[in-house]
């Protein structure tokens, strides 16, 4: 399984589009470069894990690092290795590699990493950080970032951007399409395929009620994934009448207790997506909302189910 999130991962970032997109967003690159900053110590060794274009790696040098082990296994790390070359910073040693197969000659103080995907787990961050922490880091080391707090939120979606499920939508001249909601004929039709869509870019009008991390850990002290739930029951109220479109997906990502990235379609846009599990589902002010949260297999959300009980 890790080979094959390993193949995966150099297909979706090993070429320079996805790299454009991601060295683009200021929300992501601010963040990693005041944390890399304020948490790397002169002297450290520090370990950039799946370094891609090596721009942590870079950054973790100008910090104040002795020395800084860059992983990647694709190919892309001769772009970084240019990179790093044209300015002039001589003390990263680039490895092309899996993480779990490389052994520094020495512990390292510092794992730098941005492993995180769409819906947090699906990059193999967890097999891949945890393995480093127990091989590579020293005692008292520092994982960048360590703590994490996953979301799943119903929220509502503009009026001017909504896309109802058939049945739900109004259309003019007394035209009924409630019936459809049960008829065998409509059902030949459902491929099930619009179960779970991807939020666009400031569609997101509200959640329901005040966000709730579904899930919280922490890297530094997490002792294995089966540790984590993978089913959760939320309870959220709704403050107007509305309607929840559905249950979006984010993350917030803790370098520390002030700094933190999230990637919440109410906050600055950023490279990652938000995955929206539809539910379509009216509610009042005052009634409260329950769902179950089934995440099949955690590193693939396509397996998530999200239903109202």
């Amino acid at each position: 399984m890790d080979q094959l999130y390993d193949h995966a991962n150099e297909t979706n970032f090993g070429f320079l589009e996805a790299h454009e997109e991601m060295l683009s967003d200021t929300t992501r690159v601010d963040a990693y470069h005041r944390a890399i900053h304020r948490h790397v110590r002169e002297g450290d060794v520090v370990l950039d894990l799946g370094t891609g274009t090596g721009l942590l790696a870079c950054i973790a040098s100008r910090a104040g690092a002795s020395r800084v082990y860059a992983i990647e296994h694709s190919d892309l790390i001769d772009l970084a290795r240019e990179i790093a070359r044209v300015n002039d910073i001589t003390n990263i040693e680039f490895v092309q590699t899996s993480s779990r197969d490389f052994v520094p000659p020495e512990p390292v103080d510092v794992v730098v990493h941005e492993q995180m995907g769409d819906e947090l787990f699906n990059e193999n961050m967890l097999a891949n950080l945890l393995d480093a922490r127990d091989r590579l880091l020293r005692p008292g080391g520092r994982i960048l970032p360590a703590r994490f707090r996953l979301f799943v939120e119903p929220v509502s979606i503009h009026d001017w951007a909504r896309v109802r499920r058939f049945w739900n939508i109004e259309l003019p001249d007394g035209i009924d399409l409630r019936p459809m909601e049960h008829s065998p004929v409509a059902a030949r039709f459902l491929s099930g395929r619009h179960e779970q869509l991807w939020v666009r870019t400031g569609t997101v009008a509200a959640t329901l009620d005040m966000p709730r991390p579904v899930l919280e850990f922490d890297l530094h002290t997490l002792a294995s994934v089966d540790e984590l739930a993978t089913e959760f029951a939320i309870e959220r109220t709704a403050t107007t009448d509305t309607i929840v479109d559905g249950a979006c997906v984010w993350f917030e990502a803790c370098f520390d207790d002030e700094l933190v990235l999230s990637t919440s379609p109410l906050g600055p846009n950023t490279s990652w997506g938000n995955r929206l599990f539809r539910l379509d589902q009216r509610v009042v002010a005052g009634e409260t909302l329950r769902l179950r949260v089934q995440m099949g297999q955690l590193v693939d959300a396509s397996t998530w189910t999200v239903t109202v009980c």
